[in-house]
């Protein structure tokens, strides 16, 4: 019983480091300042919890307005046309025979 629970442990603390290993690298990599990069990285170092943490804490960059702009092609809409739907129903309700 108390040898499953070692293995148990030691898998869960070599899942940890291999996570805060890419978070470090992830970190590394990205644009910012040093001191929240060497925070980011202090977080994610802390056994099994770090980097559970992390994962909540790390938002996505964020775009301009200006680029985020350019990611809705032209020519679409935010909503969808509902006269399908609302030509459907009037069918459906104009039908001989519905009382």
């Amino acid at each position: 019983m108390m040898e499953s629970h070692a293995i148990l442990l030691a898998e869960l603390i070599l899942l940890s480091i291999c996570a805060s290993i890419s978070i470090w690298v992830e970190v590394l990599r990205r644009p910012g300042g040093m001191w929240l990069k060497i925070l980011l990285l202090l977080i994610s170092a802390i056994p099994v919890v770090g980097p559970v943490f992390f994962i909540f804490i790390d938002a996505p960059p964020v775009l301009p307005l200006s680029e985020q702009a350019k990611q809705i092609p032209k020519g679409t809409s935010v909503y969808p046309d509902f006269s399908p739907l609302i030509a459907s129903i009037k069918r459906f309700f104009s039908q001989p025979g519905r009382d």
